[in-house]
């Protein structure tokens, strides 16, 4: 199963966003990861969605929208625009009416994600399986600035049961993406888990000590490296 590797773009240097998108692209990286928040379901806020528009525009990498809100179809139309053959996420908390809000996403020709939190039961995956096109299991609080957490027992288990569930469901194609302290370990674990994305952050390629493109191409080449 192909894994895919999703920058988050929260976590580039905003004033110098084209020049990232960039070399994430040469870098060979799979998606561009756009978190959308509300500070209603959050406790901070991230990136506009209008400048969705802008980033779809400067790279050829599909975009992976995750919005973090009690109404996301409020920002639907600044982005199913600009996610054709992308995903884009909305959380399984607090939401009503998410067939609904799935078929909006699919009618735009973008793929349908479902994000949890990391307490969230799966039940919402279970309900819904047949159609999701990716699960979005968040390793930490979505929103919440707080100290990093390292996948355990708890969470390798989370992922297994959540890639068992699709599988079940005939969506064996169906996408399980880690978000959330993707460090190289925790990717590795959560890859022999089941998961097949990741989102990568500060605790993978955005280091202060080494060039983007020189992150990007390290972490994947080491990441891969047991399954040479």
């Amino acid at each position: 199963m192909k894994n895919y590797l999703a920058p988050s773009l929260m976590c580039c240097d905003l004033l110098n966003i084209g020049r990232d998108l960039k070399d994430l692209e040469q870098s060979g990286m799979d998606w561009v990861h756009f978190d959308i928040m509300d500070t209603t379901f959050t406790t901070s806020t991230m990136l506009p969605a209008m400048m969705l528009k802008k980033v779809s525009a400067a790279t050829s990498m599909p975009m992976d929208v995750h919005i973090m809100s009690v109404t996301p179809e409020l920002y639907f139309p600044q982005v199913l625009p600009y996610c054709a053959g992308g995903y884009v996420g909305v959380h399984a908390e607090g939401l009503r009416h998410l067939p609904y809000l799935f078929e909006q996403i699919r009618q735009s020709g973008a793929k349908v994600g479902l994000a949890l939190n990391a307490s969230t039961p799966l039940t919402y995956v279970e309900e819904n399986a047949h159609l999701l096109d990716m699960v979005v299991l968040m390793n930490v609080l979505a929103g919440v600035t707080g100290p990093r957490k390292d996948i355990g027992k708890h969470m390798e288990e989370r992922i297994r049961r959540t890639r068992d569930i699709l599988n079940r469901a005939g969506r064996t194609d169906a996408i399980v993406s880690l978000d959330g302290n993707a460090s190289l370990r925790n990717s590795r674990l959560a890859r022999q888990s089941g998961a097949n994305a990741f989102v990568l952050g500060t605790a993978s390629i955005f280091r202060p000590d080494v060039p983007l493109r020189q992150a990007c191409q390290d972490f994947r080449k080491t990441f891969e490296e047991e399954d040479a």
